[in-house]
């Protein structure tokens, strides 16, 4: 994990980077970003891959049936079930 500094009014401040997300998550994101907005794809990625034991760094396509189930039922409590299901067979239909 990278850490940066910032100077700030004679300050300095540490933030954490998160690792980047693979190719793999990066194309989840976008597939989710179209329904959802940037921001949320990114938190409904991370949140659901640790639920399934993975990070956005780390996910593989082996695990695509198992997140895309996690994410259409996340995304349907939010978006309604048509709009789940259609993200999930895309998320599904991704190859690495």
């Amino acid at each position: 994990m990278r850490l940066h500094a910032r100077e700030e009014a004679g300050t300095r401040r540490v933030r954490k980077e998160e690792p980047l997300a693979n190719k793999l998550a990066q194309e989840i994101e976008k597939i989710l970003s179209e329904a959802v907005g940037d921001f949320i794809a990114k938190a409904t990625v991370k949140k659901n891959c640790e639920l399934i034991g993975c990070s956005p760094d780390t996910v593989t396509v082996d695990q695509l049936p198992e997140l895309a189930e996690k994410i259409n039922k996340s995304v349907a409590f939010f978006s309604g079930k048509d709009v789940g299901t259609s993200l999930a067979e895309k998320i599904k239909a991704l190859k690495a």
